[in-house]
Formats: structure tokens, C-alpha cells, sequence
């Protein structure tokens, strides 16, 4: 659940005044301590309540969700507070991956269909990627999720990830890509170590978001299922159309 209101503090606890009173301090302690922010209301309207920093943190560690999935859900205060940065900095970057992917599908004459975190959500994949593209040309589509990676998920979240997709996947007996960015050479290649375990490595390609112009067709990505022989040779997700330069 997103965010509570004092009102549903007062229905969840007990319709007696004492656990009533007992519900709204037990809050007003959470809210004290950071585990829960309060959004901007009007002055005669319920409280409403959304996870704070340590809520987060603690849902994530309890693993009722993943850390990034609590970051990206879990609301923002309104016009009276500005996002969490790590929130605001994560949505920023898949804005803009969105119009890179736009503007590319719109030089190479494809069709582009983009899905975003929010939607996935409501589909239920057992994984939640950050979106889902397609491509369509003339003569076929292609797909793929898309994940951006800026704090690092621990192994345990990680192996979770993965094991999600493959869930996903041997559940719609249906593959795709996973385009995997990230911010750092570093952490691609911790990225990379976690795929290479994967029984669906050969699915996963990972890439440097500061490479991202570009990306549906430059020749950025590490295979998950890359020759070890050869780490830093490069991949591209898609083909561009002759004549047009990807």
C-alpha cells in the first residue's frame, strides 16, 4: 500500500476511542522516526501518509519489496517537498531514455510502444522492470524490458531479479531482451557476474546509461552470454535500417 491516512489509522486499529487514540500515536511515532512522511493535505482533510526514507529501507530489507521498487513507489510529498533525490534522479533518467528511444525509432521509420514502470505494475509480471519497449518495423517487432541500476542491489536482490524473469518467462513460454543500464563500468560488470549465473544470460545485455543516446541501435551493450575471451566487445540490441547510421 502506497500511503495511509490518519482516517484509515483510525479504521484499521478499532472503532473504540482508546485503540482509535492508540492507532494515530503509534503513526504520529513512525512519522517521527522517518518511517513515514506526511504528504501536503488541505486544512480540513485527513492526514495521508507515505513511506519515508527508514520505510523504505525497511521494507526493502524485510523483503516485501525491492529497494529500488520502494524508491520508486512509495510517493512523494506534493507541491510542500521535493521528491527523494534518488526518486526524482531515476524517473529523470527513464524521461529521457524515453524521448532517446522516440527520437531513434522516428530517425530509423520504426514505431515505438513504451510501457512504463507504473503500468507494468498493474500487469503483475511477478518482475518489475522500470518499462517495457517495442519496436515494429515493415517486417517484424522486437521487445524488451528495460532497467536502470544506479544503487546497487544487493546479491539476494539481485538473484530475486533474476529469478523473477525467469519465473516470467518459462510461465508465457515468451522470451526478450533485458536492456540493463547502469552508471558505472564497475557496476556493469557486477551486473554482468550476477547474469552469467542466469540459465537466460543469452537475454540480457548491459550497458553504460551515459551511452544511452542512441541505444536501441549503437553498438554499447555487453552480452550476458559474451565470450569471456573477448570482455569488451560490443553489441548492438537492433540493427538500424541501411542507410540510416546507428
Amino acid at each position: 500500500m502506497r500511503r495511509a491516512t490518519s482516517r484509515g489509522a483510525r479504521l484499521g486499529a478499532s472503532s473504540s476511542g482508546a485503540d482509535s487514540s492508540h492507532g494515530r500515536q503509534r503513526v504520529r511515532y513512525l512519522y517521527d522516526l522517518d518511517y513515514l512522511r506526511k504528504r501536503a493535505v488541505g486544512q480540513n482533510d485527513p492526514d495521508i501518509y507515505y513511506l519515508g526514507l527508514r520505510g523504505r529501507r525497511y521494507v526493502a530489507a524485510a523483503g516485501l519489496c525491492s529497494r529500488a521498487l520502494a524508491d520508486r513507489v512509495c510517493g512523494v510529498a506534493g507541491d510542500a517537498a521535493e521528491a527523494p533525490s534518488l526518486m526524482m534522479a531515476h524517473e529523470l533518467t527513464l524521461s529521457q531514455l524515453y524521448v532517446e528511444a522516440r527520437l531513434e525509432a522516428a530517425r530509423c521509420g520504426w514505431e515505438l510502444t513504451w510501457k512504463n514502470a507504473r503500468v507494468l505494475e498493474m500487469e503483475r509480471l511477478g518482475v518489475q522492470p522500470d518499462a517495457w519497449l517495442e519496436v515494429r518495423s515493415t517486417a517484424d517487432a522486437r521487445d524488451a524490458f528495460l532497467e536502470f541500476t544506479a544503487a546497487m542491489p544487493s546479491a539476494a536482490e539481485l538473484a530475486g531479479k533474476l529469478a523473477g524473469y525467469r519465473a516470467l518467462w518459462e510461465r508465457t513460454a515468451r522470451l526478450c531482451a533485458v536492456l540493463w543500464l547502469t552508471t558505472s563500468r564497475a557496476k556493469a560488470d557486477r551486473l554482468l557476474e550476477g547474469v552469467h549465473g542466469s540459465d537466460y544470460r543469452d537475454c540480457f545485455l548491459v550497458g553504460l546509461v551515459e551511452d544511452a543516446p542512441g541505444f536501441l541501435t549503437r553498438p554499447m551493450w555487453h552480452w550476458g552470454d559474451g565470450d569471456d575471451a573477448r570482455p569488451n566487445a560490443m553489441v548492438r540490441w537492433l540493427q538500424p535500417p541501411e542507410g540510416v547510421e546507428g
